[in-house]
């Protein structure tokens, strides 16, 4: 028996990177799986780990009610919902000064509206069923200013406190329905090899820049693979973890014991 045998798993973002080793864990460990994703590769992905694809758009309410519904429809009911879709926002202008409103409202729709409408709309159906686990994916920047990186930060530092809201209410009237909310810190996905790009653009090699970077950061010295993010994710998502929920954890590579130190 898998770990999360005999439960249904919507993944947003699920197609790369976190989410798609989430979602092959998930499959291995004996979960029926759902992603849901933009990406042109989404069908491949799925269906190279036997998951199922649905298209979705995570800043439409319309198109989140649609993939609940159908999902729901399909398989019974809903256990398990992780939100990993994410962007990072445009890493040329965005400086807390430079940060255009329209740039503001973007990465806060997919990151933030994205992550609340999947909560709320899946929320109904674990209700019905009395019980449910929700990982929410934030990051390592909602514990340190990001003046260089505004909107990003604001809208994963927004994600923590939704979480925690969410889990309150799946609290009540006897519900068992979980949220947690899960901080990577330098992890080699397509998100972080991009921003990696920008930190030094003379490398002309993404990885080596991110790898010079964990190097440089995290007291482990290792860049993070997603399967590190997602066997914290399957934990937090089996029944395990029945007792867990409102908290945060770090995947950081131990990135947080640094930044109580102001020595150079």
């Amino acid at each position: 028996m898998g770990r999360v045998s005999g439960k249904v798993a919507l993944i947003s973002g699920g197609a790369g990177g976190i989410g798609a080793a989430t979602a092959a864990l998930m499959v291995k460990e004996g979960a029926k799986v759902v992603i849901a994703d933009l990406a042109k590769n989404g069908p491949e992905v799925a269906k190279s780990i036997g998951a199922e694809f649905m298209s979705l758009d995570v800043t439409s309410e319309t198109q989140w009610e649609h993939v609940v519904h159908e999902t729901d429809k399909k398989y019974g009911g809903i256990h398990i919902l992780v939100n990993t879709a994410g962007i990072e926002g445009d890493q040329v202008n965005n400086s807390f000064m430079v940060t255009s409103l329209a740039e503001w409202h973007r990465v806060h729709a997919v990151n933030l509206d994205g992550t609340f409408l999947g909560c709320q709309k899946v929320m109904r159906v674990m209700e019905r069923q009395k019980r449910g686990s929700i990982v929410n994916i934030a990051s390592m920047v909602t514990y340190f200013p990001t003046p260089f990186n505004t909107a990003y930060g604001s809208s994963k530092a927004a994600v923590q406190h939704l979480s925690k809201s969410v889990a309150a209410w799946g609290a009540r009237d006897g519900n068992q329905i979980r949220c947690n909310s899960v901080h990577p810190g330098l992890i080699r996905t397509r998100m972080f090899l991009h921003i990696a790009g920008y930190i030094e653009p003379q490398l002309h090699d993404e990885l080596a820049a991110a790898r010079n970077a964990a190097k440089a950061m995290l007291p482990l010295g290792a860049l993070g693979e997603p399967d590190d993010v997602a066997y914290l994710v399957l934990y937090l998502a089996s029944d395990e973890a029945a007792q867990v929920t409102g908290s945060e954890f770090k995947v950081d590579g131990g990135w947080s014991l640094n930044m109580g130190d102001k020595r150079s």
